[in-house]
Formats: C-alpha cells, sequence, structure tokens
C-alpha cells in the first residue's frame, strides 16, 4: 500500500523501452492517461550525463504548453520517441513551438507542444546488487536553472532578440554573436552536470 504522501509515480507499473515503433508512443499516452505515469528505459546518450543508457525515468502526463525550460520531457519526433530538455519557446504567427536539445548534444528539435507526451520526474539508477536502484528527483539542475533563468531574462528584451525560427531572415552579427555566447554558456554548464554512480 502507497502512502498518503507519496507522489503518484512512485510505484508506476507501466515501463517501456523508447524504440522507433509508433506503437511505444500509443502505449504511452495510455499508460499516462490510466495511471498518472510510466516509466522509460533510456536507450541513448545524448542526455548523458543527466541520463544515463540503461536507467529508468519516472514520467508523469503534461501538455506541451506547460513546459517550462529547463525541463525534460518525452515527445513524438518524426520516427520515434525521444527524451530532450526544452531549452527554448519560440513564438510566431502559426503559435509555439519547443526547442529541446540533448545535454550531449548540439541539435535542437523544434516540435509543436501537442508532440510532447510527458515530464520527467525522477530517475532510477540502477544498483550494483539485483535489487531496486535508488530514485532521484529530477530538475534543478545547473541547466535546468540557466535555460530557466534565461527565458525570463530575455522576455523584456524578445522585440530586440534574434528571431531564432525565421528560416528567410538571416541572424545578422548581433544574432549570431547571442547565439555564439548562449551556446558557450550551454556548453560550459555541461560540465557541472552531476554524474550519478
Amino acid at each position: 500500500m502507497r502512502p498518503a504522501d507519496a507522489p503518484a509515480w512512485h510505484h508506476s507499473k507501466v515501463r517501456l523501452n523508447l524504440s522507433d515503433e509508433p506503437i511505444t508512443a500509443e502505449l504511452l499516452a495510455e499508460a499516462l492517461q490510466r495511471s498518472g505515469s510510466a516509466q522509460i528505459l533510456v536507450s541513448g546518450t545524448s542526455m548523458h550525463p543527466t541520463l544515463q543508457m540503461g536507467w529508468r525515468v519516472i514520467l508523469e502526463p503534461v501538455r506541451g504548453v506547460d513546459l517550462k525550460p529547463g525541463q525534460i520531457a518525452v515527445f513524438r519526433s518524426e520516427h520515434h520517441l525521444t527524451i530532450h530538455r526544452l531549452v527554448w519557446i519560440e513564438t510566431g504567427p502559426e503559435g509555439p513551438m519547443l526547442v529541446f536539445r540533448g545535454d550531449y548534444n548540439r541539435v535542437r528539435e523544434r516540435v509543436r507542444p501537442a508532440a510532447v507526451l510527458a515530464r520527467a520526474v525522477a530517475v532510477e539508477n540502477p544498483s550494483s546488487r539485483r535489487t531496486v536502484g535508488r530514485i532521484d528527483s529530477l530538475g534543478g539542475d545547473v541547466l535546468d536553472r540557466f535555460y530557466r533563468l534565461a527565458w525570463i531574462l530575455s522576455r523584456p528584451f524578445a522585440p530586440l532578440l534574434p528571431k531564432v525560427g525565421a528560416k528567410d531572415v538571416p541572424p545578422g552579427p548581433f544574432g549570431r554573436a547571442v547565439r555564439a555566447v548562449f551556446a558557450g554558456i550551454e556548453r560550459a554548464l555541461s560540465i557541472f552536470l552531476p554524474n550519478r554512480p
């Protein structure tokens, strides 16, 4: 029996592996809707060291429009499910676009809020013994705070900042400088990400 104050994900029963099969996204969406939580197994290195291959990530449902920069989420990309960190929210005439990036790579993916299925709330670190591993909450790391602070501070200056999503407008020297500084800070702060045992 679960204590009354334990989070809903504390005893999640649904465990899935991220895969390229379209059914995985449907199973995950159904599990989140029915139980309010699910777990996925990390299969890749794009979120290293925050999430490492073989670790189980505990998810809870979230609407894409409710995500905040810095949070880690699972979304449907072109051919598979992806778990990456939300680094920016672009606004435009067609509505918001969420910009995600893996902590270990520089590639950014732009997706519509409707593509988001869940938010990562905790990670189960595997134990060296064949028992249940330690569960650590996600959030509050250095990149989470950086992206959230950058987003908050950018709002008053939004009209002056380069339009990241505009394809027909080159960023210009100021825009390139802002992007270079932002990318440099991202790389420097990545050094301070926790490397959980």
